[in-house]
């Protein structure tokens, strides 16, 4: 997919990046495997596959009548799974003060036009989406510029500029509405409609995921990349992810109804589509004995540690011990003060939290006595799920 022209609303001019070039002949992501030999800046790994996020918030409105809004730029790994927050050393507190230290006050004004948060934090969204995904692109680290022209946070500025040069090249609403899709309070579609019609545009299908009221909601599009992230080019592809939550006919286009955006007074009273609230439980290693303590780790002989699992910003859930904020890092499972928080998913109906897209669990032996055991992502000696049981 090369840079988008101006005709779909596109300025005709691409940004400038300063990221060092890569040859023509880079390979595509997600084709080396993990060569450990590879120029990490002109092929992106282990996150080869970029998803393109947008949304149609309806309830409150949420950006212009006529486009969907931006959520972020994704690297998944090549398997469909992804890592978060990757990189503490290149993290920002405020996208939106860096980006007015380099004096991008164009870019931001697009921005609050086009990436919105459905409760008015839009700097929280760019902030969270960059510190957690941005960080874990490899092509645009730091050690990929010449020092010589490198500004601290310069990384972070190419990402915004990308992510948003992206989406002005994937105009959904207008794809849809080309086939007839337009909002409605009373036609609906059918998934393969809307399909048909982002495909004929995007060369494949992207993933597409509906609301509790069959209200379209999001679409993702999937790359590959060759070369790296800011001059590379992106190759469509087949979403890794299927589009469950969406019925095969039915679905609703809701009319964004009142403003064009969402104030802050009405985003501050909204809430998630799930409205789950917050839920205090233990986590425990489904089939096994046992359950996690507060630090993370599994503990067959001693008391199970109270859990709160709550809605995070951004989607997803977060979850919290008496020691403090829980993620998983390459140490495993780990909850505590210093911890960043982490991004899960749960199924209320099986009770199974997941993490970056991986449903197993594992520990290298079943914990005895007075030992502790790590619990990590992903399958391995003795692999299970792991459920929050509500008290």
């Amino acid at each position: 997919m090369k840079p988008p022209s101006s005709s779909e609303g596109q300025s005709s001019t691409t940004p400038a990046f300063s990221v060092k070039s890569c040859p023509a002949d880079s390979p595509l992501s997600c084709s080396l495997g993990d060569d450990p030999n590879v120029d990490t800046c002109c092929y992106e790994t282990p996150g080869g596959v970029l998803l393109s996020t947008q949304f149609w918030d309806y309830d409150p409105p949420v950006g212009p009548k006529d486009a969907f809004t931006f959520h972020g730029l994704w690297p998944d790994l090549c398997d469909g799974s992804y890592k978060q927050y990757c990189d503490d050393s290149i993290t920002v507190d405020s996208v939106e003060s860096v980006l007015k230290d380099f004096g991008e006050t164009a870019l931001l004004d697009k921005m609050n036009t086009i990436w919105k948060d459905y409760k008015g934090n839009d700097d929280d969204l760019w902030t969270h989406e960059y510190n957690k995904h941005g960080t874990c692109m490899s092509t645009i680290k730091p050690s990929c510029y010449d020092e010589s022209n490198y500004k601290e946070h310069q990384n972070m500025v190419d990402y915004i500029k990308k992510a948003t040069e992206l989406y002005d090249g994937l105009p959904t609403y207008k794809w849809l509405a080309a086939k007839g899709i337009v909002p409605s309070e009373t036609n609906t579609y059918t998934k393969q409609q809307i399909m048909d019609a982002i495909s004929a545009n995007f060369g494949h299908t992207a993933y597409i995921s509906c609301d509790k009221n069959n209200g379209l909601q999001e679409v993702w599009y999937f790359h590959h990349l060759k070369g790296n992230l800011l001059t590379g080019e992106y190759v469509p592809m087949e979403p890794l992810a299927n589009s469950t939550k969406c019925p095969e006919s039915g679905i609703y286009l809701f009319p964004k109804t009142g403003s064009t955006s969402t104030s802050s007074s009405a985003a501050a009273s909204a809430t998630p589509s799930s409205d789950s609230g917050a839920q205090t439980g233990y986590l425990k290693p489904q089939g096994q004995d046992g359950c996690l303590i507060s630090n993370g780790h599994w503990y067959t002989t001693g008391t199970c540690a109270t859990y709160t699992l709550s809605e995070a910003s951004f989607g997803g859930y977060q979850l919290k011990s008496s020691k403090g904020d829980c993620a998983v890092t390459d140490a495993g499972f780990t909850c505590g003060s210093s911890v960043t928080a982490g991004q899960f998913d749960y199924d209320s109906t099986t009770q199974e939290i997941t993490y970056g897209g991986v449903s197993d669990w594992s520990a290298d032996e079943v914990p005895s006595g007075s030992n502790q055991e790590t619990v990590k992502s992903g399958t391995g000696s003795i692999s299970f799920k792991l459920t929050f049981s509500a008290n």
